[in-house]
């Protein structure tokens, strides 16, 4: 992962030097103030760091309906959109990792050989939601209740996996990727429990 400590907002805090454990849960947003990302633990409330980049897991989207309206009848932009989830991973993926070598000394290993394309090319061995598996999703107050998909603009509520990204991080266009919830396939012959249904245990 890159480890950017330079040229951050100020007040910017790397999840480095934040001063207590990581949270199963976060809720993430876009930080207006500083165009980067804020975490925040869903049990506390505090701030747990700023990233460019973030991995969450069992997803779930969620607008404010009163912050919403009230972007949209006062014409300013206010936090009131964000996405809960596990917190899987913080920081950029790379095309290569360090490995100790014999000799003790450091060497750097690729998984991949796109860097051979230039400095900033890139592939979904090294960053994972340029592959077809992930969707783009996107929000506008002024547009849509919810998170959209970007191209079908159907609702987004939930998904077994997210990547956020600001506008910093390398890779694709689109802020925020997901992969698309598998829906639970009907069997009239099967009797299931509304329960069952929703936990998709069946």
């Amino acid at each position: 992962m890159v480890m950017r400590k330079q040229d951050e907002p100020k007040g910017f805090k790397h999840w480095n030097d934040t001063y207590f454990i990581a949270p199963d849960r976060v809720k993430v947003y876009y930080n207006l103030q500083k165009e980067c990302l804020s975490v925040v633990d869903t049990r506390t409330g505090r701030l747990y760091c700023h990233s460019h980049r973030i991995e969450l897991k069992d997803a779930k989207f969620h607008v404010n309906e009163n912050g919403r309206q009230k972007v949209r009848r006062e014409k300013r932009k206010n936090v009131h959109a964000y996405v809960i989830g596990k917190l899987v991973n913080e920081g950029e993926h790379l095309a290569y990792h360090f490995e100790k070598s014999e000799d003790g000394n450091l060497k750097k290993v690729f998984h991949c050989d796109c860097r051979n394309e230039g400095e900033f090319s890139f592939c979904e061995n090294c960053i994972p939601e340029t592959g077809q598996e992930f969707k783009a999703a996107t929000y506008n107050p002024y547009k849509y209740k919810t998170f959209v998909n970007e191209s079908s603009k159907r609702p987004v509520f939930e998904s077994p996996r997210v990547i956020l990204r600001d506008r910093t991080a390398l890779g694709p266009l689109y802020s925020i990727y997901y992969i698309p919830k598998k829906k639970l396939a009907w069997n009239k012959g099967l009797k299931y429990t509304h329960r069952q249904l929703r936990e998709e245990k069946v």
